[in-house]
């Protein structure tokens, strides 16, 4: 993923989300709005967690 973002992106049901800030997000399901995480594009930048290893030990 390109480290070259916007910092507020409008999804497709016109909620203004904010990748790296999942706290404040619209999109985050506890502002009103339904929940896109599991659908966003930018889910990792918010929960890099969940990232796969691409690196086997």
């Amino acid at each position: 993923m390109s480290k070259d973002y916007q910092n507020n992106i409008i999804d497709i049901t016109d909620v203004e989300l904010s990748p790296r800030e999942p706290s404040v997000c619209l999109g985050n399901g506890e502002q009103g709005f339904e929940c896109s995480c599991d659908e966003c594009d930018y889910f990792l930048l918010c929960f890099p967690e969940f990232a796969s290893n691409d690196e086997e030990d």
